[in-house]
């Protein structure tokens, strides 16, 4: 807990090891998939090549641009980046463990959260390109969902993880998603708000996907990454990754909520539960009064079928997070209801505000505001009273094994 409060991340990280591949992948693809060898010959953390092709669009002309110090630059001020220096140590102790298991826990200790849902780092560029064979890219699906439910066995009632889907065929995605539910106890899926294979996310080809969802009462959640090879914003801002952060981001997944709203997703599956993560949030009362201010003149003629407010499908089947720090979280709370915000960590990518994320939000806003917010992913992934005190025993189990 976090000063008396329960605190769900609704979006934690977790780094892959470098033999991932080498361990899970089905042995039929293993060829199909490389990756950076080190002068002692083995794999190092890099940039992915599969069937000859990077698998995002940041490689070499940016890791120069990415010092692991920061020069110099700790005593900066900036209210939203001034934790995330790495000359802090803020990391070492899961760089020590090489981002094992337990180094999670002990982040989550650090953080106050009570239980994590884990997505991946290298893995949310994995499928980041049209045309990929649809075969491979279920096989590379199996192997991480194989991987991180192994992982969360560390401490089950405290780590859950999100299931990463194969976007290039709509019946393999329903396929992984019953297994990784019914078999691995998946919580939800996450894919990115990127057009796949000119299919966008208004488009009737993902019906049996977002109907699955809502039967099997699991979470589908954007997630952005940058660099995706099938982005709109490589063609507007070419290789320079600080426009493109910025932009995919928020643009991104602007564009999901638009196509999702006016296509009457929430109308037809209103059970369906949405999260758009690691993208702050302030954009959606504008994008929900944009909508709304264009009801009357398109509504009866090009979406009849609609039957409430954007605000209203909003509130009732979308969450946003934020990451903390955000000067406008108040506002937005006053806008779409702080009880529709969730909060991500971030943990451990270099521009998360770990371990300072949540005091940076109850520095941010007032307590009960907070405590909304902190409990925001509890109601996006359907974590009850039972979830909740099994995580507190876990996480009792681990305070003890660590004081010894």
């Amino acid at each position: 807990m976090k000063d008396g409060m329960r605190f769900v991340d609704c979006d934690m990280h977790i780094m892959e090891p470098v033999d991932l591949f080498d361990r899970y992948l089905d042995s039929r693809f293993r060829d199909r998939v490389t990756l950076p060898v080190g002068a002692d010959g083995q794999r190092t953390r890099g940039v992915i090549v599969i069937d000859g092709q990077p698998t995002t669009y940041d490689h070499d002309t940016q890791q120069h641009r990415k010092p692991h110090r920061s020069r110099g630059q700790s005593e900066t001020s900036q209210p939203l980046s001034g934790s995330r220096m790495a000359d802090s140590g803020r990391l070492d102790f899961a760089i020590e463990r090489k981002y094992d298991a337990i180094a999670q826990v002990m982040g989550m200790e650090l953080e106050g959260i009570d239980i994590a849902v884990l997505f991946p780092t290298m893995g949310l560029s994995l499928l980041a390109r049209d045309n990929m064979d649809p075969r491979l890219s279920l096989a590379l699906c199996e192997a991480y969902n194989n991987w991180i439910h192994e992982f969360c066995q560390h401490s089950p009632d405290q780590l859950k993880f999100s299931a990463m889907l194969p976007p290039h065929d709509v019946n393999l995605a329903c396929a992984e998603l019953v297994r990784c539910v019914t078999e691995l106890g998946a919580v939800g899926s996450f894919v990115r708000p990127n057009l796949v294979n000119g299919h966008f996310w208004h488009s009737n080809y993902w019906n049996p996907l977002f109907a699955l969802h809502e039967e099997l009462d699991v979470t589908l959640g954007f997630h952005e990454g940058t660099g995706a090879a099938y982005s709109h914003m490589n063609e507007l801002y070419g290789e320079n990754r600080f426009y493109r952060h910025v932009a995919s981001h928020w643009i991104e997944m602007q564009q999901a909520l638009i196509a999702m709203l006016i296509a009457g997703v929430f109308e037809f599956y209103p059970k369906l539960r949405v999260g758009f993560l690691e993208a702050q949030n302030s954009w959606v009362p504008g994008i929900l009064t944009r909508i709304e201010w264009d009801y009357p003149q398109y509504r009866d003629s090009h979406a009849p079928y609609l039957s409430l407010t954007p605000k209203e499908y909003f509130q009732r089947n979308c969450w946003a997070a934020v990451e903390g720090s955000e000067p406008e979280i108040a506002a937005t709370a006053s806008q779409i209801g702080a009880d529709r915000m969730c909060i991500s960590t971030d943990y451990p990518h270099f521009d998360s505000n770990f371990p300072n994320v949540s005091n940076n939000l109850l520095n941010n806003v007032p307590k009960d505001m907070a405590a909304q917010i902190f409990m925001g992913g509890a109601h996006l992934y359907d974590f009850n009273e039972e979830h909740f005190a099994k995580a507190a025993l876990a996480a009792e189990k681990y305070r003890a094994v660590a004081a010894e």
